[in-house]
């Protein structure tokens, strides 16, 4: 029976091993943590975005209330006008009638 060679590996190749290894680790983790980052950051520039249309959306609600406000005011008005006309044709069918 023959033994198989037994191979040693020197302190210094197991540390620099172990050394590259975390930097490895190191930097693969910093671009993980780079692109999370980007993410952020955009998410954080739609958020902006999208409170900057609600605002632009709000105030165009406002602005549409305000003309909603006048036209009603308007509309009453013409209606008392036709209110006032439908009394006038009135007198002047009654005023018809009398003179028959």
């Amino acid at each position: 029976m023959t033994s198989l060679p037994v191979k040693t590996i020197k302190l210094s190749t197991v540390i620099a091993l172990m050394t590259f290894e975390f930097l490895l680790v190191a930097c693969l983790s910093s671009i993980a943590l780079t692109q999370s980052q980007i993410a952020c950051a955009n998410l954080l520039k739609s958020r902006d975005a999208l409170m900057d249309q609600r605002r632009f959306l709000t105030a165009e609600v406002d602005r549409l209330n305000l003309q909603m406000v006048a036209l009603k005011k308007n509309i009453e008005l013409v209606n008392g006008y036709l209110r006032d006309n439908d009394r006038a044709v009135t007198d002047v069918d009654n005023a018809l009638r009398r003179t028959q």
